[in-house]
């Protein structure tokens, strides 16, 4: 029987730098009283649900013979037992916060281990007897599911509507403090409201929902879950493996995708940003490769609006 021991130290730390930026907020909205209520309003909402985001990733691991059992630091009546045979494979991946093991079950990432969050992490990587990962075998009747990236979801949908409250509020919290609010603040405010608010709504606009089994393809937009698109895997003229390369600032890495192709048209994306499982789906959409392509932001999200894909 092993048991998981945090690594206390990087999650302080974590807590650590969530206190100072709230306090660095505080800091700087003293400068403007009038600001001072708006500021501490949004910055507490978006600092309740990050740290509880974060407490809910936080899971006590107990693993026994044939499987292991998780405790939620959050929720501690709340916990789920795992059978080792229930899983497919495993597979560890580098992150800039250090290594990550994941147990894979039907192309979705079931649970996770950082070497960052336990400090015990090689002792439980050796005592999970689940498979590592083989080439993909092309399990015809297999279903494969999307799974979204949900911390880059999260983390990108809350600085959205961060900077959407802050602009609303820097006309609206004037406004409930009695002050008066010039036309220039509310043009300024309602443009910053639908600037960051139509960036979110575009962003969110590129996750679906995708299902692939046995050939057919289920689409289903996770801003209007209603309208579902089904394709035939022989339907298209087949994909294209694409790089979109990255700057090199600020620790960007390259970025890959799959694109399915009709009449030299993108007619659905997959990548790897917006998919845990993005190999799983790559496999799973096996059709005839047209070519590999390394192109940049702006030249990819032309090609992603419609644009002809000439080469």
């Amino acid at each position: 029987m092993v048991y998981s021991q945090f690594n206390t130290k990087y999650i302080y730390t974590t807590f650590v730098l969530i206190a100072l930026g709230v306090l660095s907020s505080i800091g700087v909205s003293l400068f403007k009283e009038e600001m001072l209520v708006p500021m501490l309003l949004v910055m507490g909402i978006f600092t309740f649900f990050f740290f509880a985001f974060f407490l809910l990733s936080l899971k006590r691991i107990t693993i026994l013979n044939d499987g292991f059992e998780t405790h939620s630091v959050l929720l501690p009546f709340s916990k789920q037992f795992y059978r080792f045979a229930e899983f497919d494979y495993s597979e560890k991946l580098q992150t800039s916060s250090g290594e990550v093991l994941w147990l894979i079950k039907d192309g979705r990432r079931v649970v996770s281990f950082s070497s960052a969050i336990y400090k015990n992490y090689t002792q439980l990587c050796q005592a999970i007897g689940v498979q590592t990962k083989e080439h993909f075998s092309g399990r015809d009747n297999a279903e494969v599911v999307s799974e979204y990236n949900k911390v880059h979801l999260y983390v990108c949908l809350g600085f959205g509507l961060f900077f959407v409250a802050v602009m609303v509020l820097m006309s609206v919290g004037r406004y409930l403090d009695g002050q008066v609010v010039s036309l220039g603040m509310i043009l300024f405010s309602t443009f910053g409201t639908l600037f960051f608010g139509g960036l979110m709504l575009t962003y969110l606009f590129s996750y679906q929902n995708i299902t692939v089994w046995r050939g057919q393809v289920e689409v289903r937009r996770l801003l209007w879950p209603f309208r579902v698109k089904h394709y035939l895997l022989d339907d298209f003229d087949g994909c294209y493996d694409v790089i979109i390369k990255s700057d090199g600032q600020m620790g960007s890495k390259d970025e890959e995708l799959r694109w399915l192709v009709k009449n030299e048209k993108v007619v659905l994306e997959i990548g790897e940003r917006e998919y845990r499982n993005f190999e799983a789906l790559r496999n799973a959409t096996r059709i005839q490769l047209l070519g590999r392509l390394e192109l940049s932001y702006i030249q990819a999200m032309k090609y992603s609006l419609g644009k002809t894909i000439q080469l």
